[in-house]
């Protein structure tokens, strides 16, 4: 054995870089919560579930605009236009994608931080508790209207290119400017919150996928019979038709919510509005106090 030894110099030195703030540190977090939800930067497997609700998402649009295309060239689009969806009957149709999208990418944000035992890390950084939670809720929001608006983009600027007078088109439909990103949060504040405090005490990304699909089929279901059997009331359970009911409301359309049971009771869409608020905040609470204990 050697008794001779020998020194390495590791030239060390200070930092010299940038030191950025909180508001960075945050957009960062962001940036790595987008990430995640769409698989990028990560194996394929991961990118085939999202990317394929967004596609399955955008499809129609292009096709409604196709199909657009197509009854004008034959002349019968004037006949055909009870036929072409709106933007309120598009966010019904996309409605279900968007549930399903929510329900796998909440989870997806939350349960591996907290399992892998890297909040410690977050919380060594100049990064609080709610920034970190901001974060997280901010890139899904910020993926959801990316899946929610561009198919209503894509209608929009169609109708307007078909229209001949695309500047006409736009400044007669400004008040669509409003109600197709408002629509987007309706959407977002129904289903969000519960996937969100599911995703904070369970472990597994797929128990607690299937565990808010679980919830929300049979509440809806729970809902309509203790509404027509025990009171009208009982059928604000139903979490998921609020947003269809803000949505017909926000674009003047009621049609589209006939169906659902808050209309069916005769509950006023000011209800549909105080019970997303209260499910916004009580999860903005309990996330909190949750992970107060873990940070």
């Amino acid at each position: 054995m050697s008794s001779e030894g020998a020194i390495f110099d590791l030239d060390y030195r200070r930092y010299e870089g940038e030191r950025t703030g909180r508001s960075k540190i945050r957009w960062a977090m962001v940036r790595d919560g987008v990430r995640k939800v769409l698989g990028l930067r990560r194996r394929a497997r991961r990118k085939v579930l999202p990317w394929g609700l967004i596609i399955l998402a955008v499809l129609p649009a292009v096709a409604i605009v196709g199909f657009r295309v197509f009854t004008e060239g034959l002349g019968a689009d004037e006949l055909l236009e009870d036929l072409i969806p709106g933007h309120a009957d598009y966010f019904q149709l996309t409605f279900q994608l968007t549930f399903l999208f929510i329900a796998l990418s909440a989870p997806e944000l939350l349960i591996p931080d907290r399992v892998s035992n890297v909040l410690t890390v977050y919380a060594s950084r100049p990064l609080t508790l709610a920034d970190y939670l901001v974060a997280r809720v901010g890139a899904l929001m910020l993926v959801v209207f990316a899946f929610t608006l561009l198919p209503q983009v894509i209608i929009y600027l169609g109708g307007a290119i078909l229209s001949g007078q695309f500047v006409d088109h736009v400044t007669g439909n400004l008040d669509l400017l409003w109600k197709i990103p408002s629509g987007s949060v309706a959407v977002f504040a129904t289903q969000a919150g519960i996937a969100f405090i599911i995703s904070a005490f369970a472990r597994r990304r797929g128990l607690a996928a299937g565990i808010y699909i679980g919830f929300t089929i049979i509440s809806a279901g729970v809902a309509v019979a203790l509404a027509e059997n025990v009171n009208r009331w009982f059928a604000v359970i139903n979490l998921q038709a609020h947003a269809i009911v803000l949505i017909g409301k926000i674009f003047n359309e009621p049609e589209i919510s006939q169906d659902t049971a808050l209309v069916e009771q005769h509950i006023s869409p000011w209800v549909s509005l105080l019970v997303v608020i209260a499910i916004a905040t009580a999860a903005a609470g309990l996330l909190y106090r949750r992970y107060r204990r873990l940070m």
